[in-house]
């Protein structure tokens, strides 16, 4: 006999485990017998309909809530309520002087130092912009290589790890199905056997009811006689 499989943290699971009853190695009269095939397909689709609705947003209600961040929580809002994301303002990475037209329009000459005061810092953080980015080419240059395969070196790590699990995973499957197969095959003849026994017996079964429903017809006939 087998033991019961180890309930699933899966509810849905734990809830349509007994509708599963296959002898998949020893069950084959649906290959050749359309009418068998018929009537698998219709049980199947009864027991389906006894599953449980999917529901979309309860499915995952088993698993803890994963932990919210205040950034994340107001993006969700943001998003959920439709609103636009703001755009980002590269004015203020733009180098370039002060118009010619806004300083004729402009009389007041702290405007125009204000306005040239703005194009200097524009310019002083494009120039610290550029020095970043050049150091960080230069470090990219004497680091990036090794630190490109330390970081491979951790993928390939994590994947082999993966592949490991799956060929675990795939070998606890196969000595299943491998223990499955062996006590339904040790038990088919015994199976075949009590499935024709039965058969037998829905045979002189309805034999009898039909000898039975020929002497009630008799008895009848012989009553008004």
């Amino acid at each position: 006999m087998t033991t019961d499989p180890a309930p699933s943290m899966c509810p849905l699971l734990n809830e349509t485990r007994h509708l599963i009853d296959c002898l998949g190695y020893i069950d084959s009269t649906t290959d050749d017998d359309a009418s068998m095939k018929k009537l698998v397909q219709m049980q199947i689709q009864q027991q389906m309909a006894l599953m449980p609705t999917f529901d979309a947003e309860a499915y995952l209600a088993y698993l803890p809530a994963p932990a919210e961040l205040d950034f994340e929580t107001k993006e969700m809002k943001r998003v959920a309520a439709g609103v636009a994301l703001n755009a980002i303002n590269t004015a203020k990475y733009r180098v370039a002087a002060p118009s010619t037209g806004l300083l004729k329009k402009s009389q007041d000459l702290e405007a125009q130092v204000a306005a040239w005061q703005t194009a200097t810092n524009n310019a002083m953080v494009a120039i610290e912009h550029e020095t970043s980015r050049i150091l960080n080419l230069e470090m990219a240059n004497k680091y990036g290589a090794n630190r490109w395969k330390l970081h491979v070196g951790v993928l390939s790590g994590l994947h082999d790890k993966a592949v490991s699990e799956l060929d675990e995973s795939k070998a606890a499957s196969e000595s299943i199905n491998v223990q499955r197969k062996q006590e339904q095959t040790l038990n088919a003849d015994k199976l075949w056997s009590l499935e024709r026994k039965r058969d037998e017996l829905i045979r002189k079964t309805q034999y009898i009811e039909t000898a039975c429903e020929v002497m009630e017809r008799e008895v009848k006939r012989l009553k008004t006689a």
